[in-house]
């Protein structure tokens, strides 16, 4: 039986390396190593459990799994927060970034929340920015641009007709720019934001999906792998899938374009729509940190949709700011989790 653990155990580090790897390959050059970045949480856990398993029966064997996760130990700082939370009393800005899902209360049929159910579902208080993705953004009349404008106090708005991103602050919007790339959805956007005297730059992202978790989801259900419409699914998820890592990459390099030629600190928030494992994330976060990495507590949990554990949504900065804690929270609107972070500036010394 141990031998055959031993083995399970050397195959579970050799696909975690895999996964480790990933982050530096992108998938233009081989897309295939990206599927191992969708189970980073649990070969996490099999690791932990592998350790605790050989030290219990006190075996050499506890090092194997124990200096993968050393090795990868970026990784898993990325998604469990060891950081004890700092005095978010102290902030000088407190920023949500939150995929709403449209406000839907039913995908089937799109409706969506009332103006006055609002207050009720999105709470709002102690924000002073806000990050939205899949925001429905029609005009001329919006209530929802109205409610958070009118009834929450963000005076100040940057969001285009028909579009799905919207930046909401109570600190004055200077100067704006937004970029779709698929159809006025996927894309990102920019607002020059004025704190305490000093400009910063807040991104908010929603990149392209795999569009694949419906898909699995169907397989899993109802899939029979004798039957060829099965493996005929499964081979058009494997191209999805592709498609959509190959042009997250081409959105991720114009995003780092653009935040590249800004005079101003940045903070980068939204959907990334990509795990810290990914090829994405690691050119994205190039020269910033992470508030969760930072000062996060806890699982880094942030999507509660088909495919569990993921950690897709993010507040990124630059080093002028310093995050004092960070909170993943529970929305009952939306497929995913908000995140909110508290920021000061950073001292000169």
């Amino acid at each position: 039986m141990q031998k055959l653990l031993r083995w399970l155990n050397i195959l579970l580090v050799l696909t975690t390396l895999v996964c480790f790897l990933a982050s530096r390959v992108s998938p233009k050059f081989f897309w295939p190593l990206s599927f191992f970045t969708l189970p980073f949480p649990w070969l996490l856990l099999a690791n932990l459990l592998f350790v605790v398993f050989w030290a219990a029966v006190r075996k050499y064997q506890a090092f194997l799994s124990m200096g993968c996760l050393l090795l990868g130990w970026t990784h898993l700082t990325s998604f469990v927060g060891l950081n004890v939370p700092g005095p978010a009393n102290e902030a000088t800005l407190t920023v949500k970034t939150f995929n709403v899902y449209g406000f839907r209360k039913e995908a089937a049929t799109g409706k969506r929340y009332t103006a006055e159910e609002m207050p009720g579902y999105f709470p709002t208080e102690g924000i002073d920015v806000l990050c939205l993705q899949e925001f429905p953004t029609y005009y001329p009349k919006n209530y929802f641009i109205d409610y958070f404008r009118n009834e929450a106090g963000f005076k100040y708005v940057h969001a285009i007709p028909n579009g799905a991103l919207a930046i909401f602050s109570r600190h004055p919007i200077e100067e704006t720019h937004t970029h779709y790339f698929v159809k006025h959805f996927n894309g990102f956007q920019w607002a020059d934001i004025r704190v305490e005297g000093k400009l910063i730059r807040v991104f908010n992202l929603h990149l392209q999906s795999n569009g694949v978790s419906g898909m699995a989801n169907e397989v899993a259900k109802e899939g029979n792998l004798q039957d060829k419409k099965t493996w005929n699914k499964v081979k058009g998820m494997a191209g999805r899938f592709k498609r959509a890592e190959q042009r997250r990459v081409e959105q991720t390099e114009a995003v780092v374009a653009e935040i590249q030629k800004s005079p101003h600190p940045v903070l980068v928030c939204g959907d990334f729509n990509a795990t810290p494992q990914s090829y994405s994330y690691r050119q994205l976060s190039q020269g910033l940190k992470d508030a969760f990495r930072e000062a996060g507590t806890g699982l880094g949990t942030t999507y509660a949709g088909k495919i569990p554990a993921l950690r897709i949504d993010y507040q990124l900065y630059s080093p002028a700011l310093q995050a004092l804690d960070q909170d993943i929270r529970t929305e009952r609107l939306s497929d995913h989790h908000s995140v909110v972070a508290f920021y000061k500036w950073a001292s000169a010394d």
